[in-house]
């Protein structure tokens, strides 16, 4: 998990950055990217978050959640630092709304497992850490930034989405380590908590409700659906089905937990989530997504029946082989 000397000089000598995640951004990317710009002005930096898509309102309590703007910037920067995926179109950005984005040189710094690689990057992908929040707190570390409270409660709230309150696979003895030096530096853990778990509107779980009455279970595999008529019926939207996906997971038995959202007409978000077992992510991968190997999703275009029988045929193949 070393830091790659490249990243670190690129950020040292260089004095305007543009953050960009990728869509529909988790509580992960959203604490990184506001720490990382946080930290970068403690240096001195220029530093503007670009977000196609909105922060999820129950994220809207991290400090400096406003400085992530869905406006596309008109100026020139020296830097383009991907955060928590490795692709601009992963981050809702081509053809035209890509070349709005102008930058001498672009950066990933990513945790997911990745397939391609673009050489023409500079690159720090480490699979291995919890969160791309581990990687900016020991960036801003090499970096001498000090982490004050707001930066500790973006990176710890980053850690702890992502890791499922500590609960998934991907936390270690290193993830608990940083965790406790967020603590240490401001990151209130029942208030981080609160507003995580236990500040979800009225309306999201109504829509929870309606999809849990879709769910189905053949053999080790589990799934529910979310449709647009479901959002209109609940007054919700995609936000609203923050963690839907790990409930099949749950269920005694299951291996693998499936979550379609309707999209479009023909378009379907698929989110995959595994005990362990699986590799969701190579699942994944041969529908143009990717992920973790317990946590993954793809989007997947055709009527429910298409979509549906096409995801659990490859699931069940993975499975099958467990």
């Amino acid at each position: 998990m070393k830091i790659p000397f490249k990243l670190l000089r690129l950020i040292k000598k260089n004095k305007s950055f543009l953050i960009v995640s990728h869509i529909n951004p988790d509580g992960d990317s959203t604490g990184s990217c506001i720490a990382l710009a946080l930290g970068l002005k403690k240096l001195g930096k220029h530093v503007y978050i670009l977000s196609r898509d909105p922060v999820l309102d129950v994220l809207k309590f991290l400090p400096c959640s406003d400085l992530i703007n869905n406006k596309t910037p008109s100026m020139d920067f020296d830097v383009l630092l991907l955060l928590d995926c490795d692709t601009l179109e992963r981050a809702g950005f081509s053809g035209r709304s890509r070349k709005h984005l102008k930058a001498g040189v672009t950066a990933v710094i990513d945790h997911h497992q990745t397939y391609e690689k673009n050489k023409s990057y500079v690159s720090w992908s480490c699979p291995g850490a919890s969160a791309t929040g581990e990687l900016i707190y020991k960036l801003l570390k090499a970096l001498h930034v000090p982490i004050d409270k707001k930066i500790a409660i973006n990176l710890y709230t980053a850690i702890f989405m992502d890791t499922g309150g500590f609960r998934f696979s991907n936390t270690n003895i290193e993830t608990l380590m940083i965790a406790s030096k967020l603590i240490k530096a401001g990151a209130n853990t029942w208030e981080i908590t609160k507003e995580v778990y236990d500040n979800i509107s009225l309306s999201s779980i109504k829509l929870l409700t309606q999809a849990l009455l879709t769910l189905e279970k053949k053999g080790r595999i589990a799934w529910i659906i979310v449709t647009r008529k479901m959002f209109k019926n609940t007054n919700t939207s995609a936000q609203d089905t923050e963690n839907f996906a790990d409930h099949p997971r749950r269920i005694k038995g299951v291996e693998v937990g499936v979550f379609l959202r309707e999209e479009g007409k023909t378009s379907y978000k698929v989110s995959l989530r595994s005990k362990g077992a699986v590799n969701v992510a190579d699942v994944a991968k041969t529908f143009g997504g990717g992920g973790h190997a317990s946590a993954a999703g793809c989007k997947l275009n055709g009527t429910l029946r298409e979509v549906k029988g096409k995801i659990l045929k490859a699931v069940r193949k993975a499975v099958s082989k467990k």
